[in-house]
């Protein structure tokens, strides 16, 4: 039972809630599906939803163009996965034919590690690879052997670039630094320590332990994409954290996780996680993580978004609009 510091009381349930139940395999009574699957669609979980529907045992009390919709979309994910699997594999193989080292980031690990991608439910944009700055010409004449090319303007101080070819699912993300909006919570450092070699095609396909994982994902979402202060929420990622923390062959240490990230927005960002978590997927045994004033004040905000669209949408132009302020530059420091 969700505690009543967590409920907003004179608001009915959002639709995040009630899709959150429907993840653990609770039908609601008289259940609006249009606005479930709205809900599900826009945080990326159609294939998800409709997998724990069927696993729930309570397929036959579903509306069954509900059920047909969200089986066609699972569908649909398991032949675009499949796709990226084999486009994946393909581009590992070249690369360590060469001698190349690369890395897996985000849902790459999911495919990569799925003896089939129809056991992935995930949906994903594009393929995360990590590589070496020092491999970089290298890597290029790789991918442009295999027909690649390389979208405009997509290098920066921190990728070679975005890689894309008309026959593909997706692009692939080629990375070699950390972004600075990850504040130093992780270095290249970590991403050796915390991540093993795993034999694939002519070498080894570097793949990173659930601390790094969970981190990475911590960090993307909350700190990347500017989650702490937007207050947008993601169940997509939420349920990367819960299937990370699940895993009893590959444990999340919490305590280095909370120690060694110890920068204040980092922390600001794991607890309101935690604190989302455990109120959508109370059973999940999520940890409570770090708790303060400005955190609980912050879930309240990203629970009151959720159940009121427009004042969230009115809110947004107002940050919109403090974004070209000197006060914007101050709140961008790393703290």
């Amino acid at each position: 039972m969700r505690g009543a510091v967590d409920q907003v009381p004179f608001l009915p349930p959002i639709a995040l809630e009630i899709l959150a139940e429907c993840l653990q395999g609770r039908v609601p009574r008289d259940p609006d599906w249009e606005l479930i699957i709205g809900c599900a669609n826009d945080n990326l979980v159609g294939p998800l939803l409709y997998r724990r529907l069927v696993q729930s045992g309570q397929a036959a009390q579903i509306d069954p163009e509900a059920l047909s919709y969200l089986a066609s979309v699972d569908a649909a994910n398991i032949t675009r996965n499949s796709m990226l699997k084999a486009q994946l594999d393909e581009a590992l193989s070249a690369l360590t034919a060469e001698g190349l080292e690369a890395g897996l980031m985000k849902g790459a690990v999911n495919l990569f590690q799925a003896a089939d991608a129809a056991e992935v439910p995930r949906m994903s944009f594009d393929l995360d690879i990590v590589t070496s700055p020092e491999q970089d010409a290298d890597v290029e004449r790789v991918l442009s052997r295999l027909g690649y090319e390389k979208f405009p303007d997509s290098r920066n101080q921190y990728s070679l670039g975005s890689y894309f070819r008309a026959d593909v699912a997706g692009a692939l993300d080629i990375h070699h630094r950390i972004p600075e909006r990850y504040f130093g919570t992780i270095s290249a450092r970590d991403i050796e320590e915390q991540s093993h070699l795993v034999p694939f095609g002519a070498g080894a396909v570097r793949i990173p332990n659930a601390n790094l994982r969970l981190v990475t994902s911590l960090a993307h979402d909350m700190l990347h994409d500017r989650g702490v202060f937007s207050g947008f929420v993601h169940l997509r990622y939420l349920n990367d954290l819960i299937e990370l923390c699940a895993d009893p062959a590959d444990p999340v240490d919490w305590q280095q996780v909370e120690d060694r990230f110890a920068t204040y927005r980092f922390k600001l960002g794991l607890e309101l996680q935690c604190r989302l978590i455990r109120h959508l997927f109370p059973g999940a045994g999520f940890p409570e993580g770090p708790r303060s004033r400005l955190g609980w004040l912050l879930h309240q905000r990203r629970l009151l978004r959720s159940r009121l669209p427009g004042l969230a949408g009115l809110e947004w132009q107002l940050i919109l609009r403090l974004r070209r302020t000197r006060f914007w530059l101050w709140l961008r420091q790393p703290r």
